[in-house]
């Protein structure tokens, strides 16, 4: 058998030769379309994995319907029959099986040698080889093995590395995978085309339609040529589904004018595979996002007061304790405030409750709009406040005061008699103090704002 083999090959290559053609491809015909045999360089290594349905082939069809050699011939690479993309072209019909040779340069060949050539071509192909046919399983077995020894770390990451082993097992210059999460379509790409793809609107907008028809069934665009504003040209994609009892994405893969060419059935078997072996690492992934967000959004949860919003007394700890490690290695400037919401009881058994809280939130708005972005505001509980100021001085501590009455002064509620205001002490570490050492001498400071306000009041 190999000898034999060899012997058909050698055949098929001298043919080839004579013609002055790098590709040739022996058809055979069926009632609709026709299937590759073999052949010489892309007829070779795509025999066995090429079918075409006559329908989609206008160049098959002339051949068959018109009786004559059809020719193509142009500056650049077009299509020409399934997946076979070439700048110059011949067909040529032999009974139940057609000749498809191609090159770089013109084919100077006669319609009459090209047709003799087409019955010596036929009688030189014969079955395709087992080792072929194990090469192309090896080759789909390799591209699936690249995504089941995958382990996801976030769904970016996973969805990414998908699109890229796809673009690489397929040659292709795009590869993208759109998931459909969180109520969204989010695409991640790879490819040496993709930077470029992804920049042009017209194209990604047409990728998301292939990815929404995809959810009816595969689709195999042999011929696409779609151009994009930036000049970027795909000439052939293939888009499939994610999810087999439940879609949730989609795998789309191209070829542009770069290497024209379209899709074989080994691609679309290779392709199939990888979808299908995607989807457990991608659900994987999508399920760690969740638990990971479920943690955080419990560990915001804990750290956060949720009438006023601000974080809490387990917030508080948390700052101190980071920003004492800091400060421990780089001593900086800092204040801490202690806030105390005033007369907060008296309000709630005059108003009730809902007008106290009023009151708090009101107070919390006041506090995050008096100061700055990096400084941290937090509610210790009931009417008392904290406040930590990173590079400031006793000048900023007064004026954030300063803010505060002025605001509190402004403010008007839902219940006309309720008055809002703060009694705010602070205090500047000294040296050798902690953070929590120094809040508490700012608290006894806001406990004398408080004394002197009442005995003003009294007097």
């Amino acid at each position: 058998m190999p000898h034999s083999t060899n012997t058909m090959h050698d055949r098929a290559s001298e043919v080839a030769a004579a013609l002055g053609v790098e590709d040739l491809m022996v058809f055979e015909l069926s009632a609709g379309g026709a299937r590759l045999m073999g052949g010489v360089g892309r007829g070779a290594g795509w025999a066995g994995i090429v079918d075409v349905n006559l329908a989609e082939e206008p160049v098959l069809r002339d051949v068959i319907n018109l009786g004559h050699v059809v020719r193509l011939a142009c500056d650049e690479p077009a299509h020409v029959i399934g997946p076979y993309w070439s700048a110059n072209a011949a067909v040529a019909r032999a009974g139940d099986h057609v000749l498809v040779v191609g090159s770089s340069t013109a084919i100077r060949a006669s319609s009459a040698e090209l047709t003799r050539r087409a019955t010596e071509a036929v009688a030189a192909i014969g079955e395709v080889p087992p080792s072929k046919l194990l090469a192309d399983e090896l080759e789909l077995v390799q591209a699936v093995r690249q995504l089941t020894d995958f382990r996801p770390r976030s769904l970016a990451d996973t969805a990414r590395h998908v699109a890229e082993v796809a673009a690489d097992a397929l040659s292709c210059e795009i590869g993208a995978v759109l998931m459909r999460h969180d109520g969204r379509t989010k695409v991640y790409g790879a490819g040496a085309a993709w930077a470029a793809m992804e920049a042009d609107e017209g194209l990604m907008g047409e990728l998301h339609e292939l990815a929404v028809r995809a959810a009816n069934g595969p689709i195999v665009e042999q011929d696409l040529g779609a151009v994009g504003a930036s000049g970027l040209r795909v000439v052939s994609c293939y888009a499939l589904g994610i999810g087999r009892s439940e879609q949730f994405g989609a795998l789309v893969v191209g070829h542009t004018d770069a290497r024209p060419r379209g899709f074989t059935l080994l691609c679309q078997r290779v392709g199939r595979a990888l979808a299908d072996a995607s989807e457990p690492a991608l659900l994987q992934a999508i399920a760690l996002e969740e638990l990971s967000a479920q943690r955080d959004r419990f560990a915001r949860e804990a750290r956060t007061d949720p009438l006023t919003g601000l974080g809490n007394r387990n917030a508080w700890h948390d700052t101190l304790t980071l920003e004492q490690a800091r400060m421990d290695r780089h001593p900086r400037a800092a204040v801490l405030l202690s806030i105390d919401l005033d007369e907060l009881k008296a309000t709630n058994d005059a108003f009730g409750h809902a007008i106290g809280d009023e009151l708090l939130v009101a107070a919390a708005g006041i506090l995050r709009r008096s100061l700055r972005r990096g400084d941290v505001v937090v509610r210790l509980g009931g009417d008392e406040f904290a406040a930590f100021l990173p590079e400031s001085d006793a000048a900023a501590a007064a004026a954030v005061r300063r803010r505060v009455d002025g605001a509190c002064r402004h403010w008007r509620g839902s219940q006309p008699d309720a008055r809002l205001s703060m009694s705010i002490g602070w205090a500047i570490p000294a040296e050798g103090e902690t953070l929590a050492e120094a809040h508490r001498r700012a608290d006894a400071a806001m406990y004398e704002v408080k004394r002197a306000a009442a005995a003003a009041a009294a007097s």
